[in-house]
């Protein structure tokens, strides 16, 4: 790559590599995966600079998700059983408290989180998909419908049916 060219990369990377991480993080349910993952997406974005280098940032941006959509999935269809899937997201420790508060705050917390968890797992395949792609992702509704091929407002449709299906699901577990 050139020095322009090699800019752009480092561009790219630095502007989304969180964001892809944390999307990645919150398909898999494994940090390890999701490293693995993210390597692959950008190596890619390496190999085929050309399809990205000439666009704007968000359309930029959109291509990345994209890429890691479409690995997120080779990545599932590589495992065994949804349960395997399962297993790891239940393997990864929970989220605590600072230390600082009283146990009683922190089981408090813990048991909110796992709920959480719960519900998110709980929801359709394309609501976990959309909530990821806008939540851990970053990406607007018009980005995540470039990245998975729907119309804007489907999409806000569908980030919507997914925060009310948690709400419900949250208010019915507490």
């Amino acid at each position: 790559m050139s020095g322009d060219a090699e800019h752009a990369f480092n561009r790219l990377y630095e502007d989304n590599q969180r964001a892809v991480h944390a999307h990645l993080v919150g398909r898999c349910g494994d940090r390890e995966t999701a490293r693995d993952l993210l390597q692959e997406v950008f190596l890619r974005a390496w190999r085929h600079a050309g399809a990205w280098r000439d666009l704007p940032p968000d359309r930029q941006r959109a291509w990345v998700f994209a890429v890691a959509r479409n690995l997120v999935i080779d990545a599932h269809r590589g495992r065994a059983t949804a349960e395997a899937a399962r297993a790891a997201l239940e393997r990864e420790a929970p989220v605590t408290a600072p230390a600082a508060e009283e146990p009683e705050a922190r089981a408090e917390l813990n048991e909110r989180v796992a709920r959480l968890d719960r519900a998110i797992r709980g929801l359709p395949e394309k609501l976990r998909v959309v909530l990821s792609l806008h939540v851990a992702g970053g990406l607007t509704s018009a980005q995540v419908g470039e990245v998975l091929d729907e119309p804007a407002g489907t999409v806000r449709y569908q980030l919507s049916e997914a925060r009310r299906r948690l709400a419900v699901a949250m208010g019915a577990e507490g």
